[in-house]
């Protein structure tokens, strides 16, 4: 849905006057404009999502209930500060977040002290994978994608396959079908959903805040972790291995269940490409599945 500039700072700027707590009055901008929701900012520390589209809207509200419920993590969490209903110009509504403190993590953060982010990352996931707590398990599942977010659908697999040749299809052939057989019997626990550097803060080269929680939902471990190879194959095996010793895990099967992952990670945007029908993000996300066939599998037998 096509929102105005505009008119949506002066709708989300009127709505924060009917809030039921005190509000600032602190000047509200436009940060971020992407397809799915507008980012605002109001004074240092408040940040406004405004969903563009039905279901952008119901993962909004999905996120905002996950971290109301979340319970107390190793790293910061973005706190829910109130709602804004939906409405003419807002029909979506729109959420409230306070903003973490910290940086996006990079290469030479993580790198600097290894051992140190590895634990971080470890203790984090550990927490949360081993969450027992019922209400946050029944949001969890009531989320509407549920599991189906990483069931490789048929459309997806079909479209790769026809778009790949040789040796490249046939190793991702071999990969859909090991997907497929993994994906089916492994054991689902509380999981983040987009655990990449990009959603992760640190403050003086330390893990600090765990950001975008849109695809929180019940899941295998390995979808939390394979968003780490985007930092290196030396890297991540040994977040791999830092989080198995934490969880008493099989090393060797937790690192190949990333590896799955890992391809189906870069699958999604094979499906967003085809659904909205953009074929230079479709060129760049075949790209990046036929790197991560390389990267993440063996060699083809």
């Amino acid at each position: 849905m096509l929102l105005d500039p505009d008119a949506t700072l002066e709708a989300v700027a009127s709505s924060l006057q009917d809030l039921p707590f005190p509000w600032s009055g602190d000047p509200v901008e436009i940060v971020g404009w992407g397809f799915s929701n507008v980012v605002l900012r109001a004074g240092a520390d408040v940040l406004i999502r405004v969903p563009r589209t039905p279901g952008a809207g119901g993962r909004s509200r999905h996120t905002a209930e996950v971290l109301r419920r979340l319970p107390l993590l190793p790293l910061a969490v973005p706190e829910v500060l109130g709602v804004l209903p939906a409405g003419p110009r807002l029909p979506f509504g729109a959420v409230l977040l306070r903003k973490l403190p910290g940086a996006v993590v990079d290469d030479d953060v993580a790198r600097a002290d290894r051992e140190a982010f590895t634990g971080d990352l470890a203790a984090f996931l550990s927490a949360l994978h081993n969450c027992g707590d019922e209400p946050l398990l029944g949001i969890l599942r009531a989320d509407g994608a549920g599991r189906a977010v990483d069931v490789l659908d048929a459309e997806t697999a079909a479209a790769t396959a026809d778009l790949l040749a040789g040796r490249e299809r046939q190793v991702f052939e071999r990969w859909a079908t090991a997907y497929r057989r993994w994906f089916a019997g492994a054991e689902v626990v509380p999981i983040h959903g987009d655990v990449w550097p990009g959603n992760l803060l640190h403050t003086s080269g330390r893990l600090s805040g765990a950001l975008d929680w849109d695809e929180a939902r019940v899941g295998p471990r390995a979808v939390d972790l394979c968003g780490v190879w985007y930092l290196g194959r030396d890297f991540a095996e040994e977040a791999v291995r830092a989080y198995a010793a934490r969880n008493a895990c099989d090393y060797e099967v937790l690192h190949e269940e990333t590896r799955l992952a890992g391809v189906r990670r870069e699958l999604r945007g094979v499906t967003w490409s085809l659904r909205h029908d953009d074929p230079e993000e479709l060129k760049e996300s075949l790209d990046k599945v036929r790197r991560s066939l390389r990267e993440f599998l063996l060699p083809p037998g």
